[in-house]
């Protein structure tokens, strides 16, 4: 409950709203007090004094210098000369109030008939006029000024409460695809707690669920190795025996199928490998060069029999900290990739350079290349182009793309920049620091 009052937008705005209204009111009470006070002991000492200057009714009366000429007070006796009557009230005139234009001007006029004859007393309503305007705005200006300052606390309130909410959303646009960690729920307003907490369920649901996947393909790879291996000792036993030509044909055709399906769980057990949470924690330094050269010596037999021209052609040797066997299995694949799907007496170079923040792989070759339009989508699991001629499973790329994602990176296709056709993929990769300086 605690909680639910410390982070509840609505309580907060409540508490503002009510603590700046009554501050404000208590403000325009103030000076509404003190302005109405002030004008009414001036207004008081006036009229007390033009009050003691027409008190005499025998005497003629006077008007004071220093009275404010809007709540000044006119009296007409009968001994004041006719001549001097500031209004003519025709006779007959009852006692009472009476409302009177003079000049355009209003005035307030009092009437009293005594046995020595007609008292009028009189006043410009000009005055009274003045006040109600002046009380009008001292009520209505407090609010006026009230608005602007509820509006800029409605926003430095609610931009002050959401922005955990703010953090939150840069930092799950900053995650990589398959990061399903909890959402963070500290001070989280409470009338989105639940919804967060409803995300975090839904979460837990999905990283349970793609677990038990990735457990499911490791495992059914894993399993199928030992007999596929068992396959092709039997195949490979077979073939050394002297068979008719149409069976040694049919035998052949056996172990490529044999050797597909054992690549085929390869890369199974590496998209596994390469998903799971666990993944990549034996991070070592890295040299580029010396990964090269092990890729290069695996694959220099396929490109041998293809007379391809594969090699290296940076320069730099590019140390980073990383998973080696991670980047191994990167480079192999974008490599490997590169070798099948390009035809014979093709090029294909790698490369590696850095930036401040960023490792970058490329291999670049003088094939076909791959379209525009297909390139959105080769690097989703088993998806192939159709037109190839060369057999594959689909993964080469979808695992690239995981490692390059756990990195905190992105791989890219595009065409090649050195060959009149072709394909450069990159790779960025993020750095990371050497242990004991992270």
């Amino acid at each position: 409950m605690l909680r639910f009052l410390t982070q509840s937008i609505q309580v907060k705005l409540s508490a503002a709203f009510t603590a700046v209204t009554l501050v404000a009111a208590m403000v325009a009470g103030g000076v509404a007090f003190y302005d109405t006070y002030q004008e009414t002991h001036k207004l008081q000492d006036d009229l007390l004094r033009q009050t003691a200057a027409h008190i005499n009714p025998t005497v003629q009366p006077r008007q004071l210098k220093d009275s404010d000429n809007d709540a000044r007070i006119f009296v007409q006796t009968p001994v004041t000369p006719r001549d001097k009557h500031y209004l003519n009230l025709p006779d007959g005139s009852g006692n009472g109030f009476y409302t009177l234009e003079h000049d355009g001007d209003p005035y307030r006029v009092y009437v009293d008939n005594t046995p020595q004859g007609r008292v009028v007393v009189l006043q410009e309503n000009e005055y009274r006029e003045e006040m109600a305007v002046r009380a009008a705005w001292s009520s209505a200006l407090p609010l006026l000024v009230l608005v602007p300052v509820m509006l800029l606390l409605t926003v430095w309130i609610i931009r002050r409460t959401m922005q955990p909410v703010q953090s939150l959303s840069e930092s799950v646009e900053a995650r990589q695809d398959n990061d399903l960690a909890q959402l963070d729920t500290q001070h989280i307003p409470s009338e989105i707690s639940g919804f967060v907490a409803a995300i975090n369920r839904l979460l837990a649901r999905t990283d349970a669920a793609m677990r038990q996947q990735q457990r499911f393909i490791a495992d059914a790879a894993h399993e199928m190795r030992t007999p596929m291996t068992a396959l092709s000792v039997q195949a490979d036993r077979l073939a050394e025996q002297d068979l008719p030509a149409d069976a040694r044909e049919k035998l052949y055709k056996l172990q490529q199928g044999i050797h597909r399906n054992k690549r085929l769980l390869e890369q199974m057990l590496s998209l596994a490998r390469v998903q799971a949470p666990e993944a990549f924690c034996q991070q070592t330094e890295i040299s580029m060069q010396a990964l090269f050269r092990r890729v290069l010596e695996e694959l220099l037999p396929l490109a041998e029999q293809k007379n391809q021209d594969i090699g290296m052609v940076s320069e730099q040797d590019v140390r980073f900290v990383a998973d080696e066997t991670a980047v191994y299995t990167l480079v192999k694949t974008l490599a490997d990739n590169a070798v099948r799907y390009t035809p014979p007496g093709s090029r294909i170079d790698l490369a590696a350079d850095e930036t401040a923040g960023y490792i970058r792989i490329r291999v670049e070759d003088n094939g076909t290349g791959i379209s525009a339009l297909e390139r959105a989508r080769v690097c989703e699991p088993f998806y192939r182009i159709l037109g190839t001629e060369q057999e594959g499973t689909g993964l080469g790329l979808s695992i690239a793309s995981g490692i390059a994602a756990r990195y905190g990176g992105r791989l890219e296709l595009a065409d090649s920049p050195n060959f009149e056709h072709g394909l450069l993929v990159s790779v960025w990769l993020a750095k990371l620091l050497p242990k004991g300086k992270q």
